[in-house]
């Protein structure tokens, strides 16, 4: 099959049956697309913007994203990582605002500075993820863990819910606040009164 290309194109809850198959998508807009147990192949996203989006079970295969923009959408069971290309230069996601991530697993992928404030988190998984100076000010991150990642800099300052090991984590800098900063000791069998 041969590749399909859109530029510049809006696309208001689109059919994903072969749209999301072997296509390269620059520039293009997706506004209420409702995707669920769906395995994109093939695609490239580039510098794309996600509107009100909701994806459960999407599973991307041999696909590539960078600068995507997501605003007020919902992704359940996503496993981004799988997504091609990852490099410490080139960020899969430019913005995400107002966006619900609930079981998500990000793995290998590169956030630096990026503001994730506004946004929330359920039971996630970060995973050998670049977060230095990601913002995750006032975050209510329901129990998302993160593991083996470079979170220098990063900023938790009023985020609740977090899982994370500081002996297995970059935190160089990070900002946290009370009370929610005692939750860094759950690992070493400290008690707290």
């Amino acid at each position: 099959m041969a590749k399909q290309y859109y530029q510049g194109e809006v696309f208001r809850n689109p059919d994903p049956g072969t749209l999301l198959q072997d296509a390269e998508f620059n520039d293009c807009t997706f506004v209420d697309c409702r995707w669920e147990d769906l395995r994109v192949r093939n695609c490239t996203f580039l510098s794309c913007t996600f509107r009100h989006c909701s994806w459960s079970g999407v599973v991307f295969s041999f696909c590539q994203m960078r600068d995507a923009w997501f605003t007020g959408c919902a992704f359940r069971s996503i496993a981004w990582g799988g997504l091609q290309g990852r490099s410490a230069l080139v960020q899969p996601f430019g913005k995400a605002e107002r966006c619900e991530f609930r079981y998500n697993e990000f793995s290998g992928m590169t956030f630096v500075g990026f503001d994730f404030s506004s946004c929330r988190f359920g039971d996630c998984i970060f995973d050998e993820c670049r977060l230095a100076g990601a913002d995750f000010r006032g975050v209510p991150l329901g129990r998302t863990q993160f593991s083996r990642c470079d979170l220098q800099k990063a900023d938790f300052r009023e985020a609740t819910d977090y899982a994370i090991d500081p002996s297995a984590n970059k935190m160089q800098g990070a900002r946290f606040s009370f009370p929610d900063v005692v939750a860094l000791l759950n690992g070493f069998g400290l008690k707290i009164e």
